[in-house]
């Protein structure tokens, strides 16, 4: 008897290798979200940290041009962090867009995984058969040779 052959291995190959470029999409899109975060994270200690200098010298005496300075930094610090946040929602959608797009790949991949599971097994019980057949036949004519 034949060898197992799977007709569609290719097509299964196939869908392996989007699965993998959609694993490859989603982590691309997490460390887009975590350099956001990190961006996020930073904004907010330098503007903690210019605001703690704002207050200081406030309290020994500043002048109005120096404040207003302050004040313009801290307000680009706040436009800043808006459009981070704005930045890592959309970042959040686009991890949740590739999730599900890795999870339809992975569904498709594994409709197909199944499909050769069960042209295999399928295969081997034809196999079997086919043997104790033979085996049968053997028997049967070693006996009417007996006789």
């Amino acid at each position: 008897m034949k060898p197992f052959t799977f007709r569609l291995d290719k097509i299964l190959d196939y869908r392996g290798y989007l699965m993998k470029r959609a694993q490859i999409d989603l982590s691309v899109a997490r460390n887009e979200c975590k350099r956001i975060e990190e961006q996020i994270e930073n904004l907010s200690q330098k503007k903690v940290a210019t605001a703690a200098e704002c207050l200081d010298e406030g309290v020994k005496g500043i002048d109005v041009a120096r404040y207003q300075i302050y004040q313009a930094f801290l307000q680009g610090l706040d436009d800043g962090l808006k459009s981070a946040h704005i930045n890592l929602t959309e970042g959040e959608k686009k991890v949740m867009a590739k999730k599900a797009v890795l999870k339809k790949k992975s569904i498709k991949k594994k409709a197909l995984e199944m499909l050769k599971e069960m042209q295999h097994k399928k295969y081997k019980e034809t196999s079997i058969r086919a043997e104790q057949k033979t085996l049968d036949e053997i028997v049967l004519i070693g006996r009417e040779v007996k006789i």
